[in-house]
């Protein structure tokens, strides 16, 4: 099961932590709102398209989110560039249930933007 978690760090950027309970991996975002806000519709658009996109940019490089649902199965990719030149790096790689996996991001976004 993946275990997602959001959190503000000692610079006021969005913290993201994932586990698929043998890795755990770290994503931050500079602009809270905007990143909760695209990584939810990127999630509806899974849910729905079976296919979400986002990009949590930050003044070092960018965290890119992947999203798929197939079939009741549903898988989370992130992952990190400084650049054109670099390409992207894989920063974590899940999957399970659908279901599970919507509730913990769902779960995670409407939690943090309550607290």
């Amino acid at each position: 099961m993946i275990q997602f978690s959001l959190a503000t760090d000692e610079f006021g950027q969005l913290q993201c932590t994932l586990s698929n309970g043998r890795v755990t991996a770290h994503a931050t975002a500079s602009k809270v709102d905007d990143a909760l806000a695209d990584l939810a519709g990127a999630l509806e658009n899974a849910g729905g398209k079976g296919v979400g996109e986002c990009f949590w940019p930050r003044e070092s490089g960018a965290y890119r989110w992947l999203i798929r649902k197939e079939g009741e199965r549903g898988r989370l990719v992130v992952l990190w560039s400084i650049g054109t030149m670099t390409g992207w790096e894989n920063v974590f790689w899940a999957e399970d249930e659908w279901a599970p996996l919507e509730q913990a991001i769902l779960s995670g976004v409407r939690g943090y933007a309550h607290a």
